[in-house]
């Protein structure tokens, strides 16, 4: 009987954690909890390798973001084609607004066929970092879905045309 109600207390628990994540979820993302769910199961197939494939290097974990006191945060580039070793050139934004593409014109210039002349671009917004895609037709991801506006965090990864991956540091 024990054994029956440690069972039961169990289940009632797991469904409790469940709804609190579903409750969190929806609250933040916006949306019903079969929409979340579908998210939730694609983003995880989309992960998946294909059978038989090489399993790809971890994603870095993102670092904290580092409190700079009362100075305004500088913005880092960290930009990792294949091959590199996942850490990535750092490269800081100075200038204003600052544009990345394979233009040499680009304030980031980056050599590949992949990456739109004029690729995305960064500007600030008060005290946020803001990256804006300049409608690439390779497109600018974060966490597998396209962005064409998006307030900048500390530690992000974005994919570039699906070739190059760009981390951010505030610094």
């Amino acid at each position: 009987m024990a054994t029956i109600k440690k069972a039961a207390t169990s289940k009632a628990t797991a469904k409790d954690k469940l709804d609190k994540l579903y409750a969190k979820l929806v609250k933040q993302l916006g949306g019903s909890r079969k929409e979340i769910e579908l998210r939730a199961l694609t983003e995880l197939a989309e992960r998946l390798p294909e059978k038989g494939a090489v399993k790809p290097a971890p994603k870095p974990e993102p670092v904290e973001e580092p409190r700079t006191g009362g100075l305004p945060k500088r913005l880092y580039l960290l930009l990792d084609g294949r091959g590199l070793d996942g850490r990535g050139l750092p490269v800081e934004v100075i200038d204003l607004p600052a544009t990345l593409g394979s233009s040499k014109r680009c304030s980031v210039w980056v050599n590949s066929p992949n990456i739109e002349t004029r690729h995305l671009q960064i500007t600030q917004d008060g005290s946020d970092w803001v990256l804006e895609d300049l409608h690439s037709a390779g497109g600018t991801f974060l966490g597998g879905e396209r962005v064409q506006r998006h307030t900048i965090r500390h530690g992000e990864e974005f994919q570039l045309a699906g070739y190059l991956r760009m981390r951010t540091e505030l610094r």
